[in-house]
């Protein structure tokens, strides 16, 4: 009876998102194709649509592109910002959505799945949910190294706020990956609550680009004015502090290599900083291609040898992912969320501790010395990894965890 019972029962679930981004469409997608879920996105600003995202971040004008496809798939819903300061970006009151409330309390949902606790808006869905007594559920992509790395007056702070209180209110917690997973044992949670997930999922539709773009790699490398021969270090981010892009160009300055050539997609305030080093040590081949869209940035994986994240705190770093299903070996600093999960250190890549330049440095030359064979080999692996992640079936992994708590 109770087996029939679980097979019928139907979830209404809510997720509160900070805006929509395009790397969790595929996800909200596979969650409303699910015959036992009922789901509704609640958006808390536009500014993923409109570009305002973009000129905050990379302190240039675009936009991602693709955007008229993010909304398809899914029920959603757009909940006004009253913040005098509206930005998904800026907390602890750049969303200040206030009809979160009365979305909660009047529709009463089996489950809300909260994406963040830093704003406002997160703390008014985290009390409806305790008022209207709806479970709650976190799914972020914090990491415990870049938490590690914070002042151990605010640790303390948080370890009562979250740890005692908030996080264990929560019904439970969706992984992004096991540095995530760990942030969460930190602040006391049990075992039984942490819940293996994904925060950025479903990359099957660069498999087929991929495997074209690649095919065109002659031809791209010289409309981009690279040397066919060269060996080609991806950087792709903003370039700001955090993302320590002088850590990588210093690296790069250090590998001894006539073929080398280092590829910066993305911009920032760092950039005009970069380019006078560039120029002070007459650096050769390095090149800066600005922000890209979601329409050309592909083709920028399909060109390089290795992809580098030298971040001084990345909570997962989307780019891996994307990285991997090109073939790519990825080198990545060891506070990278997603380094523990897909980078195995000498197997498709190399993790090497954030800020060691010199480590990074003969990274980057036992790669460029390793045969085209094993290399191509290590770019292989990183395919067939991320292939098994996209293998993950997160609607089911989300009902059974829903038939646990209620039945």
């Amino acid at each position: 009876m109770l087996k029939k019972t679980l097979d019928k029962k139907q979830y209404k679930i809510a997720i509160v998102a900070p805006t929509p981004f395009y790397y969790q469409v595929d996800l909200f997608r596979e969650l409303a194709a699910h015959p036992r879920i009922e789901l509704t996105v609640y958006f808390c600003s536009k500014e993923a649509l409109r570009g305002d995202d973009i000129l905050k971040v990379y302190k240039t004008s675009g936009h991602w592109g693709g955007e008229e496809e993010w909304l398809k798939g899914y029920n959603y819903k757009f909940l006004r910002n009253y913040s005098p300061f509206p930005s998904y970006i800026r907390w602890p009151f750049g969303l200040m959505n206030f009809g979160i409330w009365n979305e909660i309390k009047k529709e009463k949902p089996d489950a809300v799945i909260l994406m963040a606790w830093t704003n406002l808006t997160w703390w008014l869905a985290t009390l409806a949910c305790l008022y209207s007594n709806v479970p709650f559920f976190y799914m972020t992509d914090a990491n415990i190294r870049a938490e590690l790395s914070k002042p151990k007056l605010l640790l303390w702070l948080k370890r009562l706020l979250l740890g005692k209180w908030l996080f264990k209110h929560t019904s439970g917690f969706l992984c992004a990956g096991t540095l995530n997973k760990i942030l969460y044992r930190y602040y006391g949670v049990p075992e039984e609550k942490l819940v293996s997930f994904a925060y950025s999922w479903g990359y099957k539709a660069l498999l087929p680009i991929a495997d074209d773009l690649k095919r065109q790699r002659k031809q791209i490398k010289t409309e981009l004015g690279i040397p066919e021969e060269s060996f080609v270090i991806l950087f792709c981010g903003r370039l700001s502090k955090e993302k320590k892009p002088f850590d990588l160009l210093k690296a790069y300055h250090q590998v001894n290599s006539p073929h080398k050539a280092l590829s910066f997609v993305g911009d920032g305030k760092l950039k005009k900083l970069l380019q006078e080093y560039i120029i002070n040590c007459k650096l050769n081949s390095v090149f800066f291609f600005g922000f890209q869209n979601r329409k050309e940035i592909f083709k920028f994986y399909a060109i390089s040898d290795v992809l580098v994240v030298p971040s001084s705190r990345e909570t997962w770093g989307i780019v891996v992912n994307e990285a991997m299903c090109f073939g790519l070996p990825i080198i990545v600093a060891d506070c990278i969320g997603s380094s523990k999960d897909l980078v195995q250190h000498g197997y498709n890549g190399f993790i090497f501790p954030r800020g060691d330049i010199k480590k990074l440095a003969s990274y980057i030359e036992e790669l460029m010395a390793l045969p085209e064979k094993k290399r191509s080999m290590m770019g292989n692996r990183s395919l067939e990894i991320i292939k098994k992640w996209l293998e993950k079936d997160l609607a089911e992994t989300l009902v059974q965890c829903l038939d646990f708590i209620f039945f």
